[in-house]
């Protein structure tokens, strides 16, 4: 009877030492998991270009064709192919997302996705708003049209914003100059702008922050109007 006793006795100690393995193992694979989803976190789609958003360590998006274009112009002045600040190839450089190589000292924008901010904006011409219809990101790559990753107009956000309203910026210090040039939108000579109500010299070279409210005007209008017509989407991204 006693052997019998111990028997049963270690088939139960045998069966608790198996259902807390089972425990233990469950509670490290759900620690894994969220570890997994604090540190690196899943993707997420942007409902306006059905394209990953940009996290400020990754960025699923890549230099478009003017991107590469323009990147040569600042990493390779000599045209020999390798980068004039580390000398690796320049392919490589833009493989990396790199407009400017990060180990020029006078690299001022960041790698693609370092960043992802947005600004409410408006340009006024001849007391007209500028209209940024078929001038969205995921429009002109289809149309194979000039268009940058860094910083760009998105389509199909829910009424009543409208293409344009919202200017993205998927990286540090990108100025305004490169959307108008991606875009090949050359403004009159003359235009005004103003940043949350303030005149700026410089808009073409400016760096805009995150929810600021930009007007670039000619001046024909009412400006007060104009400034308050600037919509307030930039919160909802």
């Amino acid at each position: 009877m006693k052997i019998k006793k111990k028997k049963k006795e270690i088939k139960a100690e045998k069966l608790i030492t198996i259902f807390l393995c089972l425990v233990l193992a469950f509670a490290l694979f759900v620690l894994f998991f969220t570890a997994k989803s604090f540190f690196f976190p899943s993707e997420k789609i942007d409902q306006q270009t059905q394209q990953p958003t940009m996290q400020a360590s990754t960025s699923k998006m890549s230099l478009t064709p003017y991107d590469k274009e323009l990147a040569r112009e600042m990493m390779d002045k000599n045209n020999d192919g390798k980068c004039d600040a580390c000398g690796m190839p320049v392919e490589m450089c833009m493989d990396s997302g790199e407009l400017q190589c990060s180990m020029d000292s006078n690299s001022k924008i960041g790698k693609l996705g370092s960043q992802h901010i947005h600004t409410d904006w408006k340009i006024y011409i001849n007391g007209g708003e500028l209209s940024f219809e078929g001038k969205d990101h995921m429009g002109r790559m289809k149309n194979n049209l000039p268009v940058s990753s860094f910083i760009h107009v998105d389509s199909g956000s829910p009424v009543p914003e409208k293409t344009g309203d919202i200017l993205h910026m998927h990286a540090t210090g990108v100025p305004l100059w490169i959307f108008f040039e991606s875009i090949e939108l050359k403004l009159p000579d003359g235009m005004k702008a103003y940043v949350n109500g303030k005149e700026i010299s410089d808009y073409k070279n400016y760096v805009f922050n995150d929810f600021d409210k930009i007007l670039i005007t000619d001046g024909i209008g009412d400006l007060q109007e104009q400034l308050n017509l600037i919509t307030d989407f930039a919160k909802n991204h």
